[in-house]
């Protein structure tokens, strides 16, 4: 009798034992989840450009933009600009002909399509037009500063160009033109064929990738102002 009772206690205990080692404690589920929402805060991207709102500078960014590691936008050079443009004024005169309305319509928007790009403006004076007097006592002849001058006002005050792009250079009747079959033939009443025509002029030239004539680096810069660094000098 003894042993029995003494069997079902055992087997009491053990079923007791068992079941203590299977319950599982649920969390009541209103229980606040407050590691799943930071992490949640941490890892969103809410504009999409690829840098996480914890450290995104710019934090809405137009879709397809290139940003850089701040998530703020970069902007991608697609190319560059070379430009050349010739002016030829009237005998004593820095004030261009009508003519050149249109074309300085066509420079402005190549300008403003490259913000970034560096104007540089070159008057030119024929010999016939230096005055001696002002070249004994200035040091310059003005004609041919006035010139560039005035391309340059053109561009800063009729189309709205940022005169910190620009720099002019006077070079007086130093740089000759072989030849005029580059201008337009639009221009043909302007009648500029004799030598003396050709040096009543400015020259601007626009590149993205030349910043400074005193240090030219490749063959191909040097090729295309190489004359001017050498034979003008800067102004303004």
């Amino acid at each position: 009798m003894t042993r029995k009772i003494y069997n079902v206690l055992l087997l009491t205990a053990s079923i007791s034992l068992v079941g203590c080692q299977t319950i599982t404690v649920v969390p009541p589920k209103t229980a606040p989840q407050y590691e799943n929402i930071r992490t949640m805060q941490a890892d969103s991207d809410l504009d999409g450009d690829g840098v996480l709102d914890a450290i995104d500078e710019c934090p809405e960014t137009p879709p397809n933009v290139v940003v850089d590691a701040k998530g703020c936008p970069i902007e991608v050079d697609v190319g560059g600009l070379e430009m050349e443009f010739n002016g030829f004024f009237p005998p004593m005169s820095s004030q261009l002909p009508d003519t050149y309305d249109a074309v300085f319509v066509k420079v402005a928007e190549s300008l403003n399509d490259y913000p970034k790009a560096n104007v540089f403006i070159f008057g030119h004076a024929a010999t016939n037009e230096i005055d001696k007097d002002a070249v004994a006592t200035l040091g310059f002849d003005s004609l041919s500063r006035n010139r560039a001058l005035s391309i340059k006002n053109t561009l800063v005050l009729q189309h709205h160009i940022d005169a910190e792009r620009i720099r002019t250079y006077d070079c007086s009747n130093k740089i000759l033109v072989p030849d005029t079959a580059f201008i337009d033939p639009s221009f043909e009443k302007l009648n500029v064929k004799n030598i003396e025509a050709k040096q009543r002029r400015a020259t601007l030239k626009a590149s993205s990738s030349v910043k400074d004539l005193t240090n030219l680096e490749y063959d191909s810069y040097i090729q295309m102002y190489g004359g001017y660094a050498k034979h003008c000098e800067p102004f303004e």
